[in-house]
């Protein structure tokens, strides 16, 4: 037997089974959330000729670090190592120690506050690999954070453009539901001047849905320039807005993506109608009948958000909080299940899929590949309620199905 144990429990969405289980018994009385470590980056030109600066930006919830009492205050303390590397080659590291102090308890356990820390690195145009290694110095829980970094678009022609940005690091977002009326995206260059035509154009999907043209005038030195982007007619939903300006025969282009949301919704739904879709188990478990999850499909998006905004509401463990525990426990699995059992249809429309979505990771996986007269099968088992479910590949092309249909569905 191969046994996988949880190295920690995200959050505990347990169904009680039986005959006809009752709205509510998805989710279990227990929760604790994951590690939410963010490492971002963005290119810039640097101050000298020629070389490029790397901005890196490093953000850690208070709730995710061991604070200790002492005297009034509560302190804190953690190891952080960035390395870059230039193929195999270790190009450059920096290690050091970060001690922070709190003076109320509450912001200790807080996940919406964030101790953030910034480093700049000049460097060649070239492509790096980025190691972010973070331990809190209190526990030893340690995580490593890669990124593949790609400087190398800043040799492109006469002009040297970094990447777009947000100004101000904003979160398009508003707590009554609203959207605001504009943005402002940013970049910096450098080595040209004069006033050149720019246009942006922001996709949904493959599809464009504004476009805009406008002039800027550019300085040969290092400066940053940004625009403004009106949002007031985009709906909650991920888009790319991708921005293009042909200079001396050259022709740039950057992205950048741009989420629309309300405040406290998951940073893991993707639009509102896919995320409405993805409540199938919901449905399926009792908590709203199968006749308004059909009609939530192709109502209007006033009706999907408020339907939505009600039930995640209605469910929330820490209703006084802008975070939605259940939620993001939910899309997180919806996520997991679409990394993990995706193939000829998203992972979380597959039978492990809807079971790893329903009853989260298993205590225990058996897996039988290699017997004669069998096809390939896995056992997963559930020992908190009593459960295994078998999945077996019919085809031989890693589809694997319930051997049985769930009774309570």
């Amino acid at each position: 037997m191969k046994m996988k144990t949880r190295i920690y429990c995200i959050l505990s969405l347990i169904l009680v089974l039986s005959a006809a289980p009752a709205a509510g018994q998805l989710f279990g009385p227990r929760w604790k959330s994951g590690p939410e470590y963010k490492v971002d980056y963005v290119i810039k030109p640097g101050q000298e000729v020629g070389k490029g600066e790397l901005e890196v930006r490093i953000s850690i919830p208070y709730d995710e670090i061991l604070f200790v009492k002492k005297n009034a205050n509560y302190k804190g303390h953690f190891d952080i190592s960035i390395m870059l590397f230039e193929g195999k080659k270790k190009h450059l590291g920096e290690n050091w120690i970060e001690r922070l102090e709190l003076n109320e308890f509450r912001m200790t356990n807080s996940r919406k506050e964030s101790h953030i820390m910034e480093r700049r690195y000049s460097l060649e145009p070239a492509a790096y690999r980025m190691e972010v290694v973070i331990t809190d110095l209190r526990t030893q829980n340690r995580r490593k954070i890669e990124k593949e970094i790609d400087m190398q678009t800043l040799r492109t022609g006469p002009w040297m453009i970094g990447d777009l940005y947000i100004i101000d690091d904003g979160v398009i977002e508003t707590k009554d539901g609203s959207f605001p009326e504009s943005i402002y995206i940013g970049f910096t260059a450098s080595g040209v001047e004069g006033t050149y035509p720019f246009t942006y154009t922001i996709f949904s999907g493959r599809d464009p849905v504004k476009h805009a043209k406008f002039d800027i005038d550019l300085i040969a030195q290092r400066h940053e320039y940004y625009f403004p982007v009106l949002t007031r007619d985009l709906n909650y939903n991920q888009y790319r807005l991708i921005l293009k300006t042909s200079i001396d025969g050259h022709d740039y282009e950057r992205a950048i993506p741009i989420r629309i949301s309300w405040s406290g919704s998951s940073a893991l739904i993707p639009n509102l109608p896919e995320a409405i879709e993805q409540m199938r188990y919901l449905s399926h478990t009792g908590f709203f009948p199968m006749r308004t999850y059909r009609r939530m499909q192709t109502a209007d998006k006033e009706e999907q958000k408020t339907f939505f905004t009600e039930f995640w509401d209605s469910v929330d463990p820490t209703p006084d909080t802008e975070r939605n525990e259940l939620m993001n426990e939910y899309y997180f699995r919806i996520q997991t299940a679409n990394q993990r059992f995706s193939g000829q249809r998203e992972g979380w429309r597959s039978d492990r899929g809807m079971i790893y979505v329903i009853y989260g990771e298993p205590d225990a996986v058996e897996e039988h590949f290699m017997q004669m007269d069998t096809k390939p099968y896995i056992i997963w088992y559930y020992y908190s309620v009593n459960r295994r479910f078998i999945f077996i590949d019919y085809t031989g092309f890693g589809d694997y199905q319930l051997s049985e249909p769930l009774s309570e569905f």
